[in-house]
């Protein structure tokens, strides 16, 4: 055989080579959209699961983990091009509350929407709570699983040919599982509203706005009577930053996330931050030097769940999720095996 005829046959090798490695998925690009864990996770009432959203290509189902890591198992996947999102238990576990977004195109323009959907854990059915055409963006079950409160925005749009599109016009609603009956809680039409939460005694609600800084706010269920809170602590910016609050297992505290430092590059670092609720003094729970977010208190024990994010003001964000102590002197991460599929 000459070289020439040689060199023929190497290339056609090669060439039959690289159709079956595409074919089998060797060579094939990566996903276009992100993979990787989401923000968002909760604890089960009992201690034991950890249930969070994993995205593939930009579409996220719900998984659940034991609590002290290992083999994830896929409750839920969305029809493609939706993600499940903001997982949370109800009191007894036997269900799962959380929002199912999507975007669509009707005549050139793109509209989004999210939707409350509730999956019963004993044969993994999912339903719709609610048609409406606003954006609902978060839930979370009154103790004694009666109810929901919700925050909806009655707009997804940007205000400013700057700002990216954001759901704005927020406020509480509640809403009765039995009757199906809806309750609006709040008249603010916020701008910006976000991480509710619902005391461990049914009693408070506590959730952020935005108006130049973030506002803590705590809501007297029975009289509607409303506060803000202002943390008072060691912050590295001079606006105040309040992300993600959530209350302690006994109502007294509040864990969230706020600037601790700045990096070499003027980047903030966040870490956690722990105020008592009656004298509003705040002192930093976590030491990650990397992005803490998403605290959620463990039910039976005294200690957190939290969220660090590993490429924090880059491309994409690197999720993983961390148990820490009350005092913040113990941390152990929980390590998730993902299935293939």
């Amino acid at each position: 055989m000459t070289v020439k005829m040689k060199n023929i046959s190497v290339i056609a090798g090669l060439a039959v080579l690289f159709l079956v490695l595409w074919g089998a998925g060797s060579l094939a690009g990566p996903p276009k959209g992100f993979s990787g864990f989401g923000k968002t996770t909760d604890v089960s009432p009992d201690d034991h699961e950890l249930v969070f959203s994993y995205y593939h290509d930009d579409d996220a189902a719900l998984y659940t983990v034991p609590v002290s890591g290992g083999e994830a198992e896929r409750l839920a996947k969305p029809d493609e091009g939706k993600s499940y999102v903001h997982p949370t238990f109800s009191p007894d576990g036997e269900k799962l509350v959380f929002m199912e977004q999507w975007e669509e195109e009707t005549e050139g323009e793109k509209r989004r929407y999210s939707q409350l959907r509730i999956m019963a854990r004993h044969d993994d059915s999912v339903k719709t709570l609610m048609n409406t055409s606003d954006y609902i963006t978060e839930a979370a079950f009154s103790p004694d699983g009666e109810s929901l409160y919700y925050l909806k925005a009655d707009t997804y749009q940007n205000y400013s040919p700057v700002a990216s599109e954001q759901p704005h016009d927020c406020d509480v609603f509640r809403l009765d599982l039995a009757s199906g009956e809806t309750e609006q809680i709040t008249e603010k039409e916020s701008y910006d509203m976000s991480s509710l939460n619902v005391s461990p005694d049914g009693d408070r609600l506590m959730y952020t706005t935005f108006n130049n800084g973030d506002q803590l706010h705590v809501r007297d269920l029975k009289t509607g009577q409303e506060e803000t809170l202002v943390p008072a602590a060691d912050f590295a910016s001079n606006q105040t930053v309040i992300s993600a609050p959530a209350f302690s297992s006994d109502g007294d505290h509040a864990v969230f996330s706020s600037v601790a430092a700045k990096d070499k590059q003027g980047t903030y670092i966040y870490e956690g931050f722990r105020m008592n609720l009656e004298t509003e003094e705040a002192e930093q729970l976590t030491n990650f030097h990397e992005h803490v977010t998403s605290p959620v208190s463990f039910h039976q024990a005294d200690k957190w769940l939290v969220t660090v994010d590993n490429n924090f003001a880059r491309a994409d964000s690197d999720y993983n999720y961390w148990k820490i102590s009350a005092d913040g002197d113990e941390r152990e991460p929980v390590t998730i095996n993902m299935p293939d599929t």
